[in-house]
Protein backbone atom coordinates (compact mmCIF):
# COMPACT_ATOMS: atom_id res chain seq x y z
CA UNK A 1 0.00 0.00 0.00
CA UNK A 2 1.51 3.30 -1.09
CA UNK A 3 2.23 5.45 1.88
CA UNK A 4 0.42 8.64 0.39
CA UNK A 5 -2.48 8.75 -2.10
CA UNK A 6 -2.02 12.17 -3.09
CA UNK A 7 -0.30 12.83 -7.01
CA UNK A 8 2.88 14.60 -6.55
CA UNK A 9 2.42 17.94 -7.85
CA UNK A 10 5.13 20.72 -9.71
CA UNK A 11 5.36 22.21 -6.53
CA UNK A 12 6.24 19.25 -4.28
CA UNK A 13 8.79 18.55 -6.87
CA UNK A 14 10.62 21.41 -6.52
CA UNK A 15 10.53 21.94 -2.47
CA UNK A 16 12.26 18.29 -2.49
CA UNK A 17 14.97 18.71 -5.53
CA UNK A 18 15.88 21.88 -3.47
CA UNK A 19 16.33 19.97 -0.18
CA UNK A 20 18.05 17.18 -2.24
CA UNK A 21 20.67 19.56 -3.89
CA UNK A 22 21.48 21.29 -0.45
CA UNK A 23 21.99 17.82 0.96
CA UNK A 24 24.61 16.45 -2.34
CA UNK A 25 26.72 20.32 -1.33
CA UNK A 26 27.36 19.86 2.22
CA UNK A 27 30.31 18.65 4.05
CA UNK A 28 31.23 15.22 5.30
CA UNK A 29 32.17 15.00 8.99
CA UNK A 30 35.40 13.08 8.23
CA UNK A 31 36.46 16.12 6.14
CA UNK A 32 36.17 18.54 9.77
CA UNK A 33 36.78 16.21 12.19
CA UNK A 34 38.80 13.10 13.08
CA UNK A 35 36.97 10.14 13.73
CA UNK A 36 37.54 6.60 15.15
CA UNK A 37 35.42 4.27 13.08
CA UNK A 38 36.19 1.03 15.10
CA UNK A 39 34.84 2.75 18.09
CA UNK A 40 31.90 4.24 15.93
CA UNK A 41 30.88 0.43 14.73
CA UNK A 42 30.82 -0.72 18.26
CA UNK A 43 28.95 1.75 20.02
CA UNK A 44 26.14 1.77 16.78
CA UNK A 45 25.78 -1.58 17.46
CA UNK A 46 25.33 -1.27 21.59
CA UNK A 47 23.13 1.88 20.98
CA UNK A 48 20.72 0.27 18.52
CA UNK A 49 20.61 -2.56 20.56
CA UNK A 50 19.88 -1.08 23.76
CA UNK A 51 17.25 1.62 21.61
CA UNK A 52 14.94 -1.35 20.35
CA UNK A 53 15.89 -4.60 21.83
CA UNK A 54 12.99 -5.73 19.59
CA UNK A 55 14.82 -5.38 16.53
CA UNK A 56 18.27 -7.67 15.92
CA UNK A 57 20.68 -5.60 14.67
CA UNK A 58 20.76 -6.49 10.56
CA UNK A 59 16.56 -5.95 10.98
CA UNK A 60 16.85 -2.01 11.09
CA UNK A 61 16.30 -2.04 7.59
CA UNK A 62 14.15 -4.97 6.57
CA UNK A 63 11.07 -3.30 5.79
CA UNK A 64 12.76 -1.24 2.74
CA UNK A 65 10.92 2.00 3.82
CA UNK A 66 13.94 3.74 2.27
CA UNK A 67 12.63 3.21 -1.07
CA UNK A 68 9.33 4.92 -0.42
CA UNK A 69 8.57 8.79 -1.11
CA UNK A 70 6.63 10.24 2.06
CA UNK A 71 6.38 14.36 0.39
CA UNK A 72 3.23 15.89 -0.23
CA UNK A 73 2.10 18.90 -2.36
CA UNK A 74 1.18 21.56 -0.32
CA UNK A 75 -1.84 21.69 -2.43
CA UNK A 76 -2.64 18.58 0.19
CA UNK A 77 -2.33 21.01 3.48
CA UNK A 78 -5.52 21.87 5.20
CA UNK A 79 -3.98 23.91 8.19
CA UNK A 80 -4.36 28.10 8.43
CA UNK A 81 -1.41 29.68 8.58
CA UNK A 82 -0.43 33.78 9.92
CA UNK A 83 1.79 36.02 9.57
CA UNK A 84 3.20 36.71 12.99
CA UNK A 85 3.65 40.21 12.55
CA UNK A 86 0.34 40.91 11.24
CA UNK A 87 -1.83 39.05 14.34
CA UNK A 88 -1.66 40.47 17.98
CA UNK A 89 -1.38 38.27 20.97
CA UNK A 90 -5.32 38.55 21.64
CA UNK A 91 -6.74 37.89 17.91
CA UNK A 92 -4.57 34.65 18.43
CA UNK A 93 -5.91 33.58 21.45
CA UNK A 94 -9.52 34.34 20.46
CA UNK A 95 -8.58 32.40 16.57
CA UNK A 96 -6.83 29.52 17.95
CA UNK A 97 -5.77 29.46 21.62
CA UNK A 98 -9.54 29.06 22.75
CA UNK A 99 -11.46 26.96 20.33
CA UNK A 100 -8.22 25.05 20.37
CA UNK A 101 -7.05 24.96 16.83
CA UNK A 102 -3.99 24.24 15.19
CA UNK A 103 -2.04 27.28 12.72
CA UNK A 104 0.95 27.13 11.44
CA UNK A 105 3.38 30.64 12.12
CA UNK A 106 5.87 32.28 9.73
CA UNK A 107 8.08 35.23 11.22
CA UNK A 108 8.81 33.60 14.50
CA UNK A 109 12.77 33.03 13.70
CA UNK A 110 13.06 36.85 12.68
CA UNK A 111 16.42 37.96 14.49
CA UNK A 112 16.99 34.22 15.72
CA UNK A 113 21.05 33.52 15.96
CA UNK A 114 19.70 30.00 15.46
CA UNK A 115 19.02 30.82 11.84
CA UNK A 116 23.00 31.35 11.18
CA UNK A 117 24.20 29.00 13.86
CA UNK A 118 21.84 25.96 13.96
CA UNK A 119 23.78 24.08 11.11
CA UNK A 120 25.52 20.91 10.76
CA UNK A 121 29.16 22.74 10.20
CA UNK A 122 28.88 24.89 12.96
CA UNK A 123 27.39 22.63 15.17
CA UNK A 124 29.46 20.16 14.42
CA UNK A 125 32.47 22.31 15.93
CA UNK A 126 31.14 23.57 18.47
CA UNK A 127 29.85 20.04 19.96
CA UNK A 128 31.48 17.57 18.27
CA UNK A 129 31.90 15.40 21.19
CA UNK A 130 29.06 16.10 22.89
CA UNK A 131 26.91 13.19 24.05
CA UNK A 132 23.01 14.08 22.71
CA UNK A 133 20.23 12.08 23.45
CA UNK A 134 19.07 9.53 20.89
CA UNK A 135 16.76 7.38 22.31
CA UNK A 136 16.03 5.07 26.01
CA UNK A 137 16.54 1.61 26.38
CA UNK A 138 14.12 -0.45 28.10
CA UNK A 139 14.31 0.78 31.80
CA UNK A 140 14.06 4.36 30.50
CA UNK A 141 17.38 5.30 30.74
CA UNK A 142 18.90 7.97 27.78
CA UNK A 143 20.89 6.91 25.54
CA UNK A 144 23.34 9.26 23.90
CA UNK A 145 26.11 9.11 21.44
CA UNK A 146 28.87 11.65 20.47
CA UNK A 147 27.27 14.44 17.84
CA UNK A 148 30.79 13.71 15.35
CA UNK A 149 29.38 9.56 15.44
CA UNK A 150 25.66 10.44 14.94
CA UNK A 151 26.25 12.43 11.97
CA UNK A 152 28.51 10.26 10.69
CA UNK A 153 25.50 7.49 11.41
CA UNK A 154 23.37 9.81 9.36
CA UNK A 155 25.69 10.20 6.07
CA UNK A 156 25.96 6.07 5.97
CA UNK A 157 23.51 3.44 8.15
CA UNK A 158 20.90 6.05 8.32
CA UNK A 159 20.10 6.09 4.81
CA UNK A 160 18.77 2.73 4.47
CA UNK A 161 17.42 2.44 8.12
CA UNK A 162 13.87 1.95 8.47
CA UNK A 163 13.25 4.43 11.44
CA UNK A 164 16.58 6.19 11.91
CA UNK A 165 17.96 7.15 15.26
CA UNK A 166 16.32 10.68 16.26
CA UNK A 167 17.54 13.17 18.70
CA UNK A 168 15.44 14.71 21.02
CA UNK A 169 17.47 15.83 23.68
CA UNK A 170 15.94 18.15 26.23
CA UNK A 171 19.51 19.38 28.15
CA UNK A 172 20.56 21.71 25.78
CA UNK A 173 19.29 24.65 28.06
CA UNK A 174 21.56 23.42 31.17
CA UNK A 175 25.02 24.34 31.67
CA UNK A 176 27.42 21.46 32.46
CA UNK A 177 31.23 21.92 33.69
CA UNK A 178 34.05 21.04 32.09
CA UNK A 179 36.79 18.86 32.92
CA UNK A 180 39.16 21.70 33.33
CA UNK A 181 38.15 23.39 36.28
CA UNK A 182 38.84 20.15 38.43
CA UNK A 183 42.19 20.17 36.38
CA UNK A 184 42.81 23.88 37.85
CA UNK A 185 41.80 22.50 41.58
CA UNK A 186 45.12 20.31 41.65
CA UNK A 187 47.03 23.04 40.62
CA UNK A 188 45.37 25.37 43.27
CA UNK A 189 43.78 27.53 40.28
CA UNK A 190 41.09 29.93 40.32
CA UNK A 191 38.42 29.17 37.96
CA UNK A 192 36.09 31.39 36.38
CA UNK A 193 32.30 30.08 37.29
CA UNK A 194 30.96 32.04 33.77
CA UNK A 195 33.42 30.58 31.23
CA UNK A 196 35.95 28.42 33.34
CA UNK A 197 39.20 30.70 32.37
CA UNK A 198 41.80 29.91 34.47
CA UNK A 199 42.95 33.44 36.62
CA UNK A 200 45.56 33.16 38.08
CA UNK A 201 45.68 36.26 40.65
CA UNK A 202 48.73 36.44 42.08
CA UNK A 203 50.48 37.60 38.89
CA UNK A 204 48.08 38.18 36.26
CA UNK A 205 51.15 39.86 33.83
CA UNK A 206 53.61 36.75 34.10
CA UNK A 207 50.89 34.21 33.40
CA UNK A 208 48.50 35.39 31.42
CA UNK A 209 50.23 33.62 28.26
CA UNK A 210 49.48 30.51 30.14
CA UNK A 211 45.73 31.68 30.68
CA UNK A 212 45.25 32.25 27.40
CA UNK A 213 46.70 28.48 25.72
CA UNK A 214 44.57 27.10 28.68
CA UNK A 215 41.66 28.52 27.36
CA UNK A 216 42.42 26.54 24.15
CA UNK A 217 42.58 23.67 25.54
CA UNK A 218 39.22 23.70 26.80
CA UNK A 219 37.58 20.53 26.20
CA UNK A 220 34.76 20.51 23.37
CA UNK A 221 32.82 18.37 25.20
CA UNK A 222 30.99 20.74 27.17
CA UNK A 223 26.66 20.89 27.65
CA UNK A 224 25.71 22.75 24.64
CA UNK A 225 23.47 26.05 26.18
CA UNK A 226 21.47 27.24 23.01
CA UNK A 227 19.11 28.79 24.87
CA UNK A 228 20.57 32.45 23.87
CA UNK A 229 20.13 31.23 19.99
CA UNK A 230 16.44 31.70 20.09
CA UNK A 231 13.60 33.17 21.53
CA UNK A 232 10.32 31.76 22.45
CA UNK A 233 7.05 33.21 20.14
CA UNK A 234 5.35 36.25 21.29
CA UNK A 235 2.29 33.94 21.87
CA UNK A 236 3.32 31.59 23.96
CA UNK A 237 6.18 33.28 26.40
CA UNK A 238 3.34 33.56 29.38
CA UNK A 239 4.10 29.78 30.43
CA UNK A 240 2.67 29.31 33.78
CA UNK A 241 4.49 26.76 34.66
CA UNK A 242 7.44 28.77 34.98
CA UNK A 243 6.26 29.67 38.10
CA UNK A 244 6.72 26.61 39.35
CA UNK A 245 10.37 26.87 39.07
CA UNK A 246 12.72 24.32 36.89
CA UNK A 247 13.35 21.63 39.63
CA UNK A 248 9.37 21.10 40.11
CA UNK A 249 8.50 21.10 36.72
CA UNK A 250 8.60 18.49 34.35
CA UNK A 251 11.10 18.57 31.07
CA UNK A 252 9.45 21.09 28.05
CA UNK A 253 11.85 22.06 26.13
CA UNK A 254 14.02 19.70 23.30
CA UNK A 255 16.73 20.39 21.16
CA UNK A 256 15.35 18.35 17.54
CA UNK A 257 17.87 17.05 15.14
CA UNK A 258 17.72 13.89 12.71
CA UNK A 259 17.82 12.32 9.27
CA UNK A 260 15.03 11.43 6.91
CA UNK A 261 12.35 9.13 7.96
CA UNK A 262 13.40 10.03 11.55
CA UNK A 263 10.55 11.20 14.08
CA UNK A 264 7.78 10.88 16.66
CA UNK A 265 4.80 8.28 16.61
CA UNK A 266 0.66 9.06 16.91
CA UNK A 267 1.21 10.63 20.36
CA UNK A 268 -0.44 13.46 22.25
CA UNK A 269 1.65 16.01 24.78
CA UNK A 270 1.42 14.88 28.54
CA UNK A 271 -0.42 16.98 31.37
CA UNK A 272 -2.46 18.33 28.82
CA UNK A 273 -0.11 21.06 27.75
CA UNK A 274 0.60 23.01 24.60
CA UNK A 275 3.06 22.92 22.05
CA UNK A 276 5.22 24.97 19.61
CA UNK A 277 7.78 23.38 17.41
CA UNK A 278 9.94 26.07 15.16
CA UNK A 279 11.93 24.34 12.33
CA UNK A 280 15.01 25.76 11.35
CA UNK A 281 16.37 23.35 8.68
CA UNK A 282 14.91 21.12 6.50
CA UNK A 283 10.69 19.96 6.27
CA UNK A 284 8.34 18.19 8.73
CA UNK A 285 5.02 16.24 7.85
CA UNK A 286 2.59 16.36 10.42
CA UNK A 287 -0.91 14.67 10.54
CA UNK A 288 -3.07 16.01 13.36
CA UNK A 289 -6.46 15.02 15.04
CA UNK A 290 -9.02 16.66 17.22
CA UNK A 291 -9.26 15.30 21.15
CA UNK A 292 -12.54 13.52 20.08
CA UNK A 293 -10.71 11.35 17.70
CA UNK A 294 -11.29 7.48 19.01
CA UNK A 295 -7.66 5.83 19.61
CA UNK A 296 -8.17 2.81 17.91
CA UNK A 297 -8.74 4.24 14.96
CA UNK A 298 -5.77 6.41 14.48
CA UNK A 299 -3.48 4.03 16.57
CA UNK A 300 -4.74 0.93 15.92
CA UNK A 301 -3.70 -2.68 17.02
CA UNK A 302 -1.77 -4.47 13.73
CA UNK A 303 0.40 -6.96 13.41
CA UNK A 304 3.94 -6.16 12.67
CA UNK A 305 3.18 -2.61 13.43
CA UNK A 306 5.92 -0.78 15.51
CA UNK A 307 4.96 3.25 17.27
CA UNK A 308 7.88 4.70 15.05
CA UNK A 309 6.26 7.40 12.60
CA UNK A 310 7.36 5.74 9.35
CA UNK A 311 5.28 2.79 10.23
CA UNK A 312 2.23 4.81 11.00
CA UNK A 313 3.02 7.10 7.41
CA UNK A 314 3.59 3.54 5.51
CA UNK A 315 0.21 1.77 7.02
CA UNK A 316 -2.20 3.56 8.87
CA UNK A 317 -2.26 6.66 6.98
CA UNK A 318 -3.37 5.08 3.89
CA UNK A 319 -6.15 3.54 5.35
CA UNK A 320 -7.26 6.61 7.22
CA UNK A 321 -7.38 8.50 3.76
CA UNK A 322 -9.23 5.70 1.71
CA UNK A 323 -12.99 5.30 1.23
CA UNK A 324 -14.84 2.20 1.83
CA UNK A 325 -17.88 0.52 0.22
CA UNK A 326 -19.76 0.88 2.81
CA UNK A 327 -18.73 4.48 3.84
CA UNK A 328 -19.40 8.24 2.38
CA UNK A 329 -16.30 9.16 3.07
CA UNK A 330 -12.76 8.87 5.20
CA UNK A 331 -11.86 8.63 8.96
CA UNK A 332 -9.47 11.04 7.87
CA UNK A 333 -12.77 13.43 6.31
CA UNK A 334 -14.84 12.58 9.26
CA UNK A 335 -12.17 12.92 12.08
CA UNK A 336 -11.20 16.13 10.39
CA UNK A 337 -7.55 15.28 10.09
CA UNK A 338 -5.10 18.22 9.38
CA UNK A 339 -2.23 17.84 7.16
CA UNK A 340 1.08 19.74 7.52
CA UNK A 341 4.34 20.13 5.56
CA UNK A 342 6.21 22.26 7.41
CA UNK A 343 8.93 24.57 6.13
CA UNK A 344 12.10 26.09 7.23
CA UNK A 345 11.23 28.73 9.54
CA UNK A 346 7.69 28.14 10.12
CA UNK A 347 6.47 27.27 13.64
CA UNK A 348 3.66 25.06 14.37
CA UNK A 349 1.33 25.51 17.18
CA UNK A 350 -0.47 22.60 18.51
CA UNK A 351 -3.06 22.59 21.03
CA UNK A 352 -3.71 20.31 24.39
CA UNK A 353 -4.83 17.09 23.67
CA UNK A 354 -4.48 17.03 19.69
CA UNK A 355 -2.95 13.50 18.81
CA UNK A 356 0.07 14.28 16.23
CA UNK A 357 2.31 12.38 14.64
CA UNK A 358 5.31 14.16 13.03
CA UNK A 359 8.13 12.82 10.46
CA UNK A 360 11.26 14.28 8.88
CA UNK A 361 10.97 14.55 4.95
CA UNK A 362 14.94 15.29 4.75
CA UNK A 363 17.54 16.29 7.57
CA UNK A 364 16.11 18.76 9.73
CA UNK A 365 16.81 20.83 13.20
CA UNK A 366 13.91 22.22 15.04
CA UNK A 367 13.65 23.37 18.51
CA UNK A 368 10.49 22.65 20.44
CA UNK A 369 8.75 23.75 23.44
CA UNK A 370 5.20 22.74 25.81
CA UNK A 371 3.71 25.44 28.08
CA UNK A 372 0.52 25.71 30.01
CA UNK A 373 -0.81 29.13 28.69
CA UNK A 374 -3.26 31.58 31.01
CA UNK A 375 -6.24 30.26 28.28
CA UNK A 376 -5.59 26.50 29.00
CA UNK A 377 -4.68 26.62 32.80
CA UNK A 378 -7.79 24.63 33.60
CA UNK A 379 -7.15 21.15 31.40
CA UNK A 380 -3.64 21.74 32.69
CA UNK A 381 -4.57 21.29 36.30
CA UNK A 382 -7.09 18.76 36.04
CA UNK A 383 -4.55 16.44 34.19
CA UNK A 384 -1.66 17.46 36.64
CA UNK A 385 -3.80 16.94 39.87
CA UNK A 386 -3.58 13.54 39.51
CA UNK A 387 -0.48 12.56 38.20
CA UNK A 388 1.61 15.36 39.68
CA UNK A 389 -0.07 16.83 43.07
CA UNK A 390 2.51 18.62 44.78
CA UNK A 391 2.71 20.36 40.67
CA UNK A 392 -0.95 21.31 40.51
CA UNK A 393 -0.37 22.59 44.25
CA UNK A 394 2.69 24.45 43.26
CA UNK A 395 0.75 25.88 39.90
CA UNK A 396 -2.41 26.60 42.00
CA UNK A 397 -0.27 28.55 44.24
CA UNK A 398 1.47 30.50 41.74
CA UNK A 399 -1.93 31.39 39.45
CA UNK A 400 -4.35 33.86 39.30
CA UNK A 401 -7.08 31.80 38.11
CA UNK A 402 -7.71 30.50 41.63
CA UNK A 403 -10.16 33.46 42.63
CA UNK A 404 -12.19 32.68 39.52
CA UNK A 405 -12.60 29.25 39.92
CA UNK A 406 -12.87 27.17 43.25
CA UNK A 407 -10.53 24.47 43.09
CA UNK A 408 -9.44 22.28 44.92
CA UNK A 409 -5.93 20.42 44.91
CA UNK A 410 -5.47 16.68 46.19
CA UNK A 411 -4.55 16.48 49.84
CA UNK A 412 -1.51 13.86 48.53
CA UNK A 413 1.45 15.02 50.25
CA UNK A 414 4.02 13.09 48.30
CA UNK A 415 4.04 13.40 44.81
CA UNK A 416 4.98 9.35 45.24
CA UNK A 417 1.81 8.68 46.93
CA UNK A 418 -0.58 6.78 44.35
CA UNK A 419 -3.92 7.51 46.43
CA UNK A 420 -4.36 9.95 44.13
CA UNK A 421 -2.45 8.94 40.52
CA UNK A 422 0.68 8.13 39.85
CA UNK A 423 3.84 10.48 39.96
CA UNK A 424 4.92 10.52 35.69
CA UNK A 425 8.22 12.06 36.84
CA UNK A 426 11.90 10.64 36.47
CA UNK A 427 12.68 9.61 39.67
CA UNK A 428 8.95 7.91 40.29
CA UNK A 429 8.94 6.34 36.98
CA UNK A 430 12.18 4.94 37.59
CA UNK A 431 11.50 3.86 41.46
CA UNK A 432 7.96 1.85 39.64
CA UNK A 433 10.19 0.56 37.16
CA UNK A 434 12.14 -1.00 39.64
CA UNK A 435 9.58 -2.30 41.73
CA UNK A 436 7.44 -3.66 38.82
CA UNK A 437 11.22 -5.43 37.74
CA UNK A 438 11.62 -7.00 41.87
CA UNK A 439 8.07 -8.16 41.65
CA UNK A 440 8.08 -10.06 38.35
CA UNK A 441 11.23 -11.38 39.80
CA UNK A 442 9.50 -12.63 43.02
CA UNK A 443 6.67 -13.74 41.07
CA UNK A 444 9.03 -15.63 39.02
CA UNK A 445 10.92 -17.09 42.01
CA UNK A 446 7.71 -18.27 43.88
CA UNK A 447 6.57 -19.63 40.44
CA UNK A 448 9.72 -21.62 40.61
CA UNK A 449 9.39 -23.03 43.55
CA UNK A 450 5.78 -24.01 42.92
CA UNK A 451 6.97 -25.79 39.65
CA UNK A 452 9.74 -27.42 41.85
CA UNK A 453 7.91 -28.50 44.84
CA UNK A 454 5.00 -30.13 42.49
CA UNK A 455 8.01 -31.67 40.69
CA UNK A 456 9.21 -33.08 43.99
CA UNK A 457 6.03 -34.32 45.18
CA UNK A 458 5.11 -36.20 41.70
CA UNK A 459 8.34 -37.38 42.45
CA UNK A 460 7.49 -38.78 46.42
CA UNK A 461 4.22 -39.83 45.13
CA UNK A 462 5.66 -42.08 41.84
CA UNK A 463 8.39 -43.54 44.68
CA UNK A 464 5.28 -43.90 47.01
CA UNK A 465 3.80 -46.26 43.96
CA UNK A 466 6.30 -48.11 42.87
CA UNK A 467 7.14 -49.22 46.56
CA UNK A 468 3.36 -50.58 46.97
CA UNK A 469 3.78 -52.55 43.44
CA UNK A 470 7.36 -53.95 44.60
CA UNK A 471 5.73 -54.72 47.80
CA UNK A 472 2.70 -56.44 46.15
CA UNK A 473 4.66 -58.38 43.76
CA UNK A 474 7.12 -59.21 46.69
CA UNK A 475 3.87 -60.54 48.74
CA UNK A 476 2.44 -62.57 45.30
CA UNK A 477 5.71 -63.98 44.91
CA UNK A 478 5.71 -65.48 48.76
CA UNK A 479 2.27 -66.30 48.52
CA UNK A 480 3.15 -68.35 45.64
CA UNK A 481 5.99 -69.58 46.97
CA UNK A 482 4.22 -70.83 49.97
CA UNK A 483 1.19 -72.18 47.78
CA UNK A 484 4.32 -74.23 45.94
CA UNK A 485 5.98 -75.61 49.28
CA UNK A 486 2.77 -76.63 50.16
CA UNK A 487 1.52 -78.42 46.96
CA UNK A 488 4.81 -79.93 46.98
CA UNK A 489 4.17 -81.36 50.89
CA UNK A 490 0.46 -83.19 49.74
CA UNK A 491 2.46 -84.83 46.95
CA UNK A 492 5.22 -85.90 49.36
CA UNK A 493 2.40 -86.88 52.02
CA UNK A 494 0.70 -89.09 48.96
CA UNK A 495 3.27 -90.89 47.74
CA UNK A 496 4.30 -91.95 51.64
CA UNK A 497 1.34 -93.14 52.06
CA UNK A 498 0.84 -94.70 49.10
CA UNK A 499 3.97 -96.93 49.99
CA UNK A 500 2.42 -97.89 53.31
CA UNK A 501 0.02 -99.38 51.40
Amino acid sequence: MPPSTHTYMSEQTKIQSESQSKEKLSFRVGDIVSLDLEKYERKIKSIKIRTRSELDIFEWSKRGYANNNYWIPLSAENVSRIEESNVSREEFIEKYEVPGLPVVINGCTKGWPAEVKWNRETLLKKFEDYRFKVGEDDNGDPVRMAFKYYLYYLENEAIKDDSPLYIFDSSFGKLKRSTQPQQAAKTNLKVSPINYSLDLSEDPTENQNKSEESKKKQPSFHRPCLLKDYKVPKYFDDDLFRLTGEKRRPPYRWFVLGGERSGTGIHFDPLGTSAWNTLLVGHKRWCLFPPFTPRKIIDPKLKGLDHEAVSWFTHVYPMLVSVEKDQDKSYAEEFEMVQVLQKPGETMYVPGGWHHVVMNLDFTIAVTQNFCSPTSIEHVWLRTRNSRPKLAQKLLNSSSFVDEYELEVSETQSETDGSDGECLCYTCKMKRKRKEKLDKQNEEAEKQMRKEYKRRERKEFERLNQEQQNNRVTKGKEKGKRYNDRMINEEVKKKKRKKEE
